[in-house]
């Protein structure tokens, strides 16, 4: 049964005209076979359009036009009811659960299946969850909360989250997950929907779900729906909006002037401070005696202790506003709205508007025949380019980006490192725009009851402008580019259906696609340099004295069938079976089409009579194989030519540009192929009060994609073949609980967990070394038996003290790396396997705790490394040696050797060693990423004020991490490095209107 406490109340009171002294006030309560109360209960005066909605308690209040009127109750999962209104104003309603309505029903690709229906593994995010989260991306609201889908964390704004599935099954092949909205691959981003759009988000993820597409879908795929009408209501207009604060979850601190001065008598310590131990300071030593720079000697003369990092960011803010309009008529349906973000980032120029339009409308011609529209415009804008924050980090405090009259000084140091301000002096102007449609058609076939056709024929077009000037580019001689790219894809799909039951014991569902799909792409970028004046910035680049034109394109095409056949006997046995045929214009002349089958079982053990048990209300085994591809790039294997300049007709003459054959062609090349199976039980359990699913998974890639080296002789140094294989195992487990229902007081909460783990069976299968296993390519990482993201690399025995003898190579303040052979030398051989890339598990836990009308909503999410697992390098890319590490700043929270710091975690900054010990850090964490306190107003309250209903809420965004992590964030794994950014959290107070 559906948890509808999570989905919002609509308190909606549809007539918008006043009542008339002869209009009856109707009120009462609808409740459920337990006795509480059912929100967003639909109250409807029978062949009319006049209505109300149940606030959060299942109370409502309706005025009808007299004692004759019918009330029609309905609600989803339930079996709708109407009554007379006769002389009665008080009208109480206890709604009974229709049993088959209450499955909850999930979208499968070209179709919808019934959760319990289902023999893969297929999950629907529970979006409604974090609808008051201050989430700008629809990624963010799926953060942690499906078992297998990993959502990375975002530190600018409007950017994309990483996405994946169950870990990693390529090494170098595609390893994008597939999105499909509205039944249409789509190729924008994440960041082009409004999440106040989207209906529901299904997640398919073992490989029998998923071969329904075939060759794109090995690294799984999304399936989002957006909002359509509700039934048989009056318009129904809902605004929401919210302000968010944004500052840093973490604060480093760079060094000040006092720090930075201390660090210069840290990197010549010898002349700082006094022997034999040197931790006593040297009074005769001055910042003075080792400044060579001489803007750091005045800096330091003149007292100037400037903070680039404060004067570089600030703190942002996210403002959002939807406004939607949705209802339906006897033939006609839709949804419209319009929404609005503007975030402003933690630094300078770090911006992100963004403007989305929405019309999704369906007509019933006939009524066997509709025909709709799903369409939606995004238009964002990126202008503005922050400081280079590379340069940022390691300005000294002792000098400053302008001088004395507010100019730019071009190198602040007096070095070549160029001021980090100058490339944010830039007129920029980046806008990104994109417009999505689907148009079907849907006919239910007269005279033959189950058959339906269905035709979609979507397009995606976008199109982006970046241009930019800047009067300090090219050392100062200025440079403007112009950069246009223009992208469009069409899809055709025939879908025919057929749904058949035979003597209520057999169910089939058949359902056969054949489509096409193309999607081309172009890109123009003109650039001018050596500007006498840009008063013009970009909109003239003829006047830059070197002019330069640029330009590519490319168009690729998909062909593709589909049979799916789903089978029911009894409501106890499952069967399903998928075959998709791929043709690709990418794929290899040898290798045009692809097949794709896939089988899955599923057994409802709680209609067997021998499991007829109280406290079991549903268990059901499930069991699913099949294959999935992953496409090679579209001219991988083809011989590929790059033009140059081949010969100059002498001095000032012109010249003759010749084409250079620059890869093999590879006629075999094939795509990716990923064959797997998944187990999996769903239950059920003491009348749903504890429910949830355990899957377990194995799947191999074959045929990985990879640039083989070959003899020089032949004049290229590698091909690109399909070689080697990689294995992915892993478990899932979801628990939904319904803790306390006392009354007024609702307690619910959702755990979900999963565990990953990859390993490289195969790659090139050449055993060189002649000792009977399968040789490693050490060069590119990779390790037979070992997961893709394994870590390879030196081991440290401990830093070398005052005192000890340091190896040749090595000194005083640097780590003793090991020899692992014994051999006497530090060489490429004493590296061993440290740890991995990939974590151990992860889980998520939601609560939800409800008082009347107040609804408390904390989910914490968390990744474990384990003991060697979940490890990123976290080394400060400022630390130098000689002059650099004197001039270059760092942050204060780097733990650096000194004397008087035996123990550090890095090196002495004076020196570095033959070779470097690099530090890779644990990132597991558990964060409170999410908190939501929300009041609804009551209905009664909110008809007296003209309003279906009003909802303020409070939220908190990443409010706490606890992690052993050093840096800025571990799951971003961004430490002490100088580009490294934090990821923000806020305080969001937000209004849900509806009239």
């Amino acid at each position: 049964m559906p948890d509808h406490s999570q989905v919002p109340p609509q308190t909606d009171k549809l007539a918008d005209s006043p009542a008339f002294p002869d209009d009856i006030a109707v009120s009462g309560k609808v409740i459920d076979e337990n006795g509480s109360g059912l929100p967003g209960v639909s109250i409807l005066v029978k062949g009319t359009q006049l209505g109300t909605t149940t606030d959060q308690n299942g109370s409502y209040l309706l005025d009808v036009p007299n004692p004759d009127a019918i009330l029609v109750f309905s609600f989803v999962g339930y079996i709708s009811q109407e009554t007379v209104v006769g002389n009665q104003t008080t009208i109480d309603i206890s709604l009974k659960p229709d049993l088959k309505a209450l499955e909850e029903v999930v979208v499968v690709g070209y179709g919808t299946q019934k959760k319990s229906d289902l023999t893969g593994s297929v999950v629907r995010a529970n979006i409604e969850a974090f609808r008051e989260s201050p989430n700008v991306n629809l990624a963010q609201s799926l953060q942690g909360t499906v078992p297998g889908l990993n959502i990375g964390q975002v530190t600018q704004a409007g950017q994309n989250p990483s996405i994946s599935i169950r870990g990693r099954t390529t090494i170098n092949g595609n390893q994008n997950v597939l999105l499909v909205v509205d039944g249409i691959i789509f190729t924008g981003n994440m960041s082009d929907l409004n999440p106040a759009d989207i209906e529901s988000v299904d997640v398919l993820k073992d490989p029998s779900s998923m071969a329904i597409y075939g060759a794109q879908a090995a690294n799984g795929v999304i399936l989002i729906t957006t909002k359509g009408g509700q039934k048989a209501t009056k318009p129904i207009f809902n605004y929401t909006g919210s302000y968010t604060t944004q500052t840093p979850s973490n604060t480093l601190h760079l060094l000040d002037r006092d720090g930075f001065i201390k660090k210069a008598g840290d990197v010549d310590w010898q002349k700082a401070f006094l022997a034999p131990d040197y931790t006593q300071p040297n009074p005769a030593f001055s910042y003075a005696d080792v400044a060579n720079d001489p803007p750091l000697r005045a800096g330091f003369e003149n007292g100037t202790n400037y903070n680039w990092w404060d004067n570089t960011t600030n703190p942002g803010f996210i403002a959002s506003h939807n406004l939607s309009v949705r209802g339906s008529g006897q033939e006609f349906s839709y949804f419209l709205s319009g929404g609005y973000t503007n975030q402003k980032g933690f630094v300078m120029n770090d911006k992100f508007k963004r403007i989305t339009t929405r019309i999704n409308i369906e007509n019933k011609i006939f009524k066997w025949f509709r025909i709709g529209a799903q369409t939606f415009g995004s238009f964002s804008d990126y202008s503005g380019v922050s400081p280079a924050l590379n340069g940022i980090t390691i300005m000294s405090p002792l000098v400053q980006p302008t001088d004395a009259e507010g100019n730019y000084i071009l190198n602040p140091n007096g070095t070549n490192n160029a001021n980090p301000f100058l490339v944010a002096a830039a007129d920029d102007f980046d806008k990104r725009n994109n417009l999505f449609g689907n148009f079907y058609a849907n006919i239910d076939v007269p005279f033959v009851k189950g058959l339906s056709y269905r035709i979609n024929y979507g397009h995606n077009y976008s199109w982006d402008r970046n241009y930019n000037s800047n009067p300090y580019a090219n050392g100062a001689a200025g440079g403007a580019f112009k950069t246009n790219v223009h992208s469009y894809d069409w899809t055709l799909d025939n879908i025919v259906n057929y749904k058949k039951s035979f003597k209520e014991i057999h169910n089939v569902d058949v359902t056969l696609v054949a489509g096409r799909r193309e999607r081309k792409y172009e890109n123009t970028t003109a650039t001018g340099t050596n500007y006498s004046n840009l008063r013009l910035i970009y909109n003239n680049l003829s006047l830059g004295t070197i002019q330069n034109i640029g330009s590519e394109a490319w168009d690729e095409s998909y062909l593709y069938q589909t049979g799916r056949i789903n089978y029911e006997f009894k409501y106890r046995y499952l069967l399903t079976a998928t075959l998709r045929r791929d043709g690709f214009s990418g794929f290899a002349e040898n290798k045009k089409t692809a097949l794709f089958p896939s089988l899955g079982f599923g057994w409802v053990l709680s209609e067997e009579n021998f499991m007829k048990v109280p406290a079991i209300t549903m268990l059901k085994l499930r069991g699913s194989y099949g294959t999935n591809g992953n496409l090679v790039s579209r001219y991988a294997s083809l011989a590929r030519l790059n033009a140059y300049p081949a010969y100059v007709f002498g001095e000032g003459g012109s010249t003759e540009f010749g084409q250079l054959v620059t890869t093999l062609a590879n006629p075999n090349l094939s795509w990716e192929t990923t064959t797997g199976f998944n187990f999996g039980l769903d239950f059920s359990l003491l009348k749903n009060r504890l429910s949830g699913s355990v899957d377990y998974y194995r799947t191999t890639t074959n045929d990985l994609i990879f640039n083989v080296n070959i003899p020089e002789v032949t004049g290229f140094n590698q091909i690109t073949s399909n070689v080697g294989n990689i294995a992915n195992r892993g478990i899932e487990l979801i628990l939904n609980g319904k803790v306390a229902d006392a009354g007024d007081f609702k307690w619910n909460a959702t755990f979900n967990l999963a565990s990953n783990r990859n390993r490289i069976v195969s790659l090139l299968g050449l055993d060189n070394d002649g000792d009977g296993v399968e040789d490693d390519l050490v060069a590119s990482g990779l390790f037979i038996g070992q997961p893709i993201g394994a870590i390879y690399d030196y081991e440290s025995a401990g830093i070398i003290q005052i005192g000890e003898e340091a190896p040749t190579g090595y000194f005083v303040g640097t780590h003793r790396i090991v020899d692992q052979n014994g051999d006497g030398f530090i060489d490429a051989q004493d590296r061993v396997i440290r740890g991995q890339n990939e974590p151990a598990y992860n889980f998520g836990l939601l609560n939800e705790f409800s008082y009347r009308n107040f609804t408390l909503r904390f989910f914490i999410n968390s990744i474990q490394g384990g003991k060697n697992g979940y490890r990123a390098l976290n080394m400060p890319s400022s630390l130098g040696i000689g002059d650099n590490i004197r001039r270059n700043n760092f942050w204060r929270e780097l733990d650096y050797w000194t004397p008087a710091n035996p123990d550090a975690r890095y090196r002495g900054l004076d020196q570095g060693a033959a070779t470097e010990y690099n530090y890779y850090d644990n990132r597991s964490f558990v964060r409170l990423q999410d908190v939501t306190l929300s009041y609804g107003l009551g209905q009664s309250v909110a008809g007296k004020l003209g309003l279906q209903g009003l909802k303020v809420f409070v939220s908190g965004k990443n409010l706490a991490t606890l992690t052993k992590w050093v840096g800025w964030d571990p799951e971003t794994g961004s430490g002490l490095a100088t580009n490294g950014l934090p990821v923000m959290k806020g305080i969001s107070v937000g209004l849900d209107v509806r009239f």
